[in-house]
């Protein structure tokens, strides 16, 4: 099992790295940060190259990568460019590969959205035709897995279920196209916590978090408590990321990990 805490929600940076943060998730004891992929790619070369060094002089992985497309490179609708998301794939995937990277999360809400004149069907087909002719050849070129992320339907319109996540890795039956669970999307949709068992072939990588991004430092919540026990039913092995805030910092994060680690194992 590999541990690691993601960055999205935790800092007000959004723009920049936030190396401060950074520095407490290898001081908390995470085995890796999850860092945001559409960030990323938009770092000047000069401001790459720093952060890779730092990692590497920090000895802290980056084992995935969140978020990984901006607003601006659309995936479903009549506005999606197959060459542009080819060309932003090759940048960004050449990047998270150097940090190490294995996995990268396909969340990207206003990159995926249907507009009005997208069916759903359409939207699968759009979904699809990207993954095949797009995402797939840049995983196989990087070594790198792509996990699903169903969002929660106040958060997106479109792939909000284990199942519906699980739709588009079924029709690409590729092994770099996988499934993400993660609780608080779970619990927002008050889906049903076994289908962690229903998909457990699929699934790949989590997220935890509780409601409105809280990080569980002394106790779950009964839902996340049947997560976490279905994801032990499974004997799953991959790696588990708090996507949620920090709490009151260091003593906080060292207290989460703790709880999840002695819950997991």
């Amino acid at each position: 099992m590999r541990y690691g805490f993601c960055k999205e929600f935790s800092t007000p940076l959004k723009t920049e790295v936030d190396y401060d943060l950074i520095k407490m998730i290898k001081d908390a004891g995470f085995d890796y940060v999850e860092m945001r992929a559409m960030l990323v790619s938009s770092l000047s070369d000069e401001e790459f190259e720093k952060l890779a060094v730092y990692l590497h002089e920090l000895d802290l992985a980056c084992d995935c990568c969140c978020a990984l497309f901006p607003k601006t490179i659309r995936v479903t609708g009549k506005d999606r460019n197959l060459d542009d998301i080819k060309a932003y794939l090759e940048k960004t995937f050449a990047r998270c590969a150097r940090l190490g990277a294995k996995k990268v999360v396909f969340g990207s809400a206003p990159a995926r959205a249907l507009d009005e004149s997208t069916t759903l069907e359409e939207g699968y087909a759009h979904i699809g035709e990207v993954v095949k002719e797009a995402i797939i050849p840049a995983c196989e070129k990087y070594d790198i897995t792509v996990v699903m992320e169903p969002l929660r339907a106040d958060a997106c319109n479109f792939i909000n279920t284990l199942s519906d996540g699980y739709r588009v890795v079924a029709e690409a039956k590729h092994p770099r196209i996988a499934l993400l669970a993660d609780t608080i999307h779970m619990m927002s949709n008050n889906d049903n916590a076994d289908d962690i068992v229903t998909y457990k072939d699929a699934l790949k990588h989590i997220h935890v978090a509780e409601l409105q991004r809280i990080m569980p430092e002394e106790a779950y919540s009964d839902y996340i408590k049947t997560v976490m026990a279905n994801l032990n039913e499974i004997g799953y092995e991959g790696t588990v990321s708090f996507e949620s805030k920090n709490g009151e910092g260091l003593e906080s994060m060292k207290k989460a990990l703790a709880l999840l680690k002695a819950t997991l194992n």
